[in-house]
């Protein structure tokens, strides 16, 4: 497909800069935490919660757990931070630009179901292999 838009964002890529920096444990521990914690806080809300702002909340928290499920599957497919680094290695030669870029695309996954559709968009995108 000729002249189709790339995806603005690569969510292993995000995940692999993450680990690079932070080590692998780190990242894997984060994103299961934001699955776990963020989808167990969304249900006791929508359980608890009668009105609809207590609603409106608790499903965005589900909705963030649901956004993190796709980070953690990124994260555990990278096996070592030494894969991360090169998986990145075209992009770290500037360290601080790379961090700082994504440091600021990692603000999507405050976006309800960002993440999942990113992730789903980047699997239909035929391979240019």
């Amino acid at each position: 497909m000729d002249g189709a838009p790339s995806l603005p964002v690569d969510l292993r890529k995000l995940a692999a800069i993450d680990i690079a920096f932070l080590g692998r444990k780190v990242i894997v521990a984060e994103f299961a935490g934001g699955v776990v914690l963020s989808t167990a806080l969304g249900l006791f809300v929508l359980v608890r919660g009668h009105s609809f702002w207590q609603i409106t909340l608790g499903v965005y928290f589900l909705c963030l757990g649901i956004n993190y499920a796709p980070m953690l599957g990124y994260a555990m497919a990278i096996p070592t931070q030494e894969h991360a680094r090169e998986e990145m290695a075209d992009e770290l030669e500037d360290k601080r630009e790379s961090m700082s870029k994504y440091r600021r695309l990692s603000l999507l996954l405050l976006i309800p179901l960002v993440a999942p559709i990113l992730a789903l968009a980047a699997r239909q995108k035929p391979n240019p292999e």
